[in-house]
């Protein structure tokens, strides 16, 4: 076996070693601390589900009740339209501002408030896209043929909209869950550095800054792996849901 023989050989060794450890989470040892990548991962994880979690279920009840309201009464609809420019400030800008007002009134940023005070800066955004959704599909269930079709039938709008059209804003909540899922998780940096957590955007940014390839590698697959497992339960859901994907 000549050199370049044993050289490709000798590719081929580190390169399925490599993959072996990244399936089996053994993304090496950081070489700015010397800790495990995973444990620096898994500590970011759990730090950041403290306010990616609970920004998801206010952003979707609070767009709901909005999008609700907005809807039902012109007047709410107005204001709603005139104020939407709150919601295009930078998310760095509100965190900050939410930091100064907190420290005027003497707020312990040591305490769990800082989660919260994240937890609101992240979902500020979120909830202007989960309002306009539901306007928009309730504007279009409103006034679609397949209502006044049903209702033609004998069906009363209560029923339909009981057998029907939650499904379909469901399906609507569905399709864009995933990009609020990855539009938080890409954003979590300029939330968690004003409050001092020390989440998985502000390890990654860290990380990067110290090119720490162990570390970046496993927020790049941990990320990855989510996101994919998040894709196929959407999916198969909608699927479960949507009659005209079941039946195709």
């Amino acid at each position: 076996m000549d050199l370049s023989q044993m050289q490709a050989v000798s590719y081929w060794k580190i390169y399925s070693s490599f993959l072996r450890n990244i399936i089996c989470f053994d993304w090496g040892t950081s070489t700015a601390s010397g800790q495990s990548a995973l444990s620096i991962v898994s500590s970011g994880m759990l730090e950041s589900l403290k306010i990616i979690i609970p920004s998801i279920i206010i952003s979707y009840i609070i767009g709901t009740l909005i999008g609700i309201w907005a809807e039902k009464s012109k007047k709410a609809n107005s204001v709603w339209n005139k104020s939407q420019f709150i919601f295009y400030i930078p998310m760095i800008v509100i965190s900050y501002l939410m930091l100064y007002f907190l420290s005027f009134v003497g707020v312990d940023f040591l305490s769990n408030v800082k989660y919260v005070a994240a937890m609101i800066a992240l979902s500020v955004y979120p909830v202007y896209v989960i309002t306009n959704a539901l306007k928009k599909t309730l504007q279009e269930l409103g006034s679609s043929d397949f209502l006044v079709f049903h209702m033609a039938l004998g069906f009363s709008t209560d029923e339909i909209w009981e057998k029907f059209c939650y499904k379909f804003i469901v399906i609507d909540y569905l399709s864009f869950f995933e990009n609020m899922l990855i539009f938080m998780i890409g954003f979590l940096f300029f939330v968690e550095t004003p409050f001092g957590i020390h989440g998985m955007g502000y390890k990654f940014v860290i990380a990067i800054q110290r090119f720490d390839y162990p570390v970046i590698i496993g927020f790049c697959i941990f990320g990855i792996t989510l996101l994919s497992i998040v894709g196929l339960i959407v999916e198969a859901i909608k699927l479960k849901l949507d009659p005209r994907l079941t039946s195709v």
